[in-house]
């Protein structure tokens, strides 16, 4: 009897072990925006990614109070350190990235680091 209460008892503790095991959560999940105000007005950039690997870009360009709004939608994978974007027949796009807090760091070839902020 001790011998089968000892066996059911590793047997739960090896099913509690692994049923609490934290699955690893997609960082980007959610809306992350970026504001760049200029002498001729404003920039709003935003980056919405979702659970099925898609992404959506979105800018608000605001010149002399009229405001143009342009959408690109895109596919994503990502690594430890390394984020790769694809607008559809196009080449797939690298970057670096970090995220610490509500901050997201990226910095695509030919353009400035740009930190966004999740909202």
């Amino acid at each position: 009897m001790k011998k089968l209460l000892a066996f059911l008892t590793a047997i739960t503790l090896v099913f509690l072990l692994t049923s609490c095991e934290k699955k690893d959560e997609n960082p980007f999940i959610g809306s992350w925006e970026n504001t760049e105000i200029t002498t001729l007005g404003s920039v709003i950039v935003t980056l919405t990614f979702r659970t099925d690997m898609t992404m959506t870009f979105t800018m608000d360009l605001t010149v002399n109070s009229q405001t143009t709004t342009s959408s690109t939608d895109y596919t994503y994978s990502y690594t430890d350190t390394q984020i790769t974007v694809q607008k559809t027949g196009d080449p797939e796009e690298t970057t670096d990235y970090m995220i610490s807090g509500n901050s997201l760091v990226l910095s695509f070839p030919g353009m400035r680091l740009t930190t966004f902020t999740k909202i």
